[in-house]
């Protein structure tokens, strides 16, 4: 791993990437994902693993503004319908959740003069409600209690919560549980986790300041920004009622249209990782309510050839390297390979 990220650093640093795009110029797009804009050891909303501190997400929207395009959603899915070449050098800047540290995203992305989308999830702008994500990462990293026990229909999950490294292994598993079940669960899961780890006090303190407020998505859309769903409530799609699915996905963008006075074209599966996230009735689900695009947690550039919902994304690193590789050289790598 160390290896591969030396040999990328030197690609990039002598400009070799930048060979590889010209080699696939026009054909490809590198739609970006980011999360949270914060420090990772300040951050206690999200995990580490989806954060970029502002300087490093300064730093790469400075070079990024000056070395790639920076284009919309709606050009993107222009390009695609029509079958004409995307603009040189196209990339596209998306972020998931809706946290608050976007509004600084918003910032940094005016400063440059460049847009981005946001995808938010409608019942947790101005913290309505915790968005669930948090409530785990929050409530167990900060108890002081030794065990936590989930009890689902079928199985019983038991977990130390003694060290850092357990109490990890249960946010993680807590999480997959609560993905891999319906809404219903979701919901009696989480009331275990309130009552069993009951001593939090600063819970609503810190829960009133992780997400967007209405004000500032306004402010931001006013501004260029293009505003897209990501259901109202993080649910995980092709595990839910497929009504709860339905309602989560046509509620989000309604809610969207109602604050912003526009329509909200675009959308981004919420939940992705290495088990289903959405299928075909998810991408039916959400054609019909009027979306025209949908973004996905699929790593790779999207291409002419790619189904407008079910657009592949680049997972942000802090390492400006390794995004110009997965933008600039996958791409020509992949169609050497398919070739053999």
């Amino acid at each position: 791993m160390r290896n591969s990220l030396i040999i990328k650093n030197y690609l990039f640093k002598i400009g070799a990437m930048s060979l590889c795009r010209r080699l696939i110029e026009t054909k490809t797009v590198g739609i970006l994902r980011y999360h949270a804009i914060v420090n990772p050891e300040d951050c206690y909303y999200a995990s580490p693993g989806i954060c970029i501190s502002p300087e490093q997400f300064d730093n790469q929207i400075r070079f990024l503004s000056k070395k790639y395009n920076v284009i919309s959603l709606d050009t993107v899915a222009a390009c695609i319908t029509d079958q004409r070449p995307f603009p040189p050098k196209a990339i596209v800047l998306t972020f998931d959740d809706g946290y608050r540290d976007n509004y600084l995203a918003y910032q940094i992305l005016k400063k440059y003069d460049v847009t981005g989308t946001f995808y938010i999830v409608t019942e947790c702008i101005g913290n309505k409600n915790a968005l669930w994500l948090f409530e785990v990462i929050y409530r167990i990293n900060t108890t002081n209690k030794a065990t936590l026990n989930i009890v689902l229909p079928d199985i019983e999950i038991r977990f130390s919560l003694a060290s850092p490294h357990e109490k990890t292994q249960a946010i993680r598993k807590t999480t997959e549980a609560i993905k891999s079940n319906t809404l219903e669960i979701r919901e009696n899961i989480m009331c275990q986790l309130r009552d069993q780890l009951d001593d939090i006090s600063d819970f609503e303190d810190n829960s009133s300041s992780v997400m967007l407020s209405w004000e500032q998505v306004k402010e931001m859309h006013a501004n260029g920004m293009t505003i897209g769903g990501h259901t109202m409530t993080h649910l995980n799609l092709p595990n839910a009622a497929f009504e709860d699915a339905v309602t989560e996905i046509s509620g989000c963008k309604e809610t969207i249209e109602q604050q912003t006075g526009s329509e909200a074209r675009h959308f981004s599966y919420p939940n992705g990782g290495n088990y289903d996230y959405y299928n075909d009735a998810i991408i039916k689900a959400v054609k019909d309510a009027g979306y025209m695009t949908s973004t996905t947690s699929k790593n790779g550039a999207t291409s002419m050839q790619n189904n407008l919902l079910e657009l592949k994304r680049i997972r942000v690193t802090s390492n400006i390297s390794e995004i110009a590789y997965q933008m600039n050289c996958e791409p020509l790598v992949n169609k050497i390979r398919s070739a053999k």
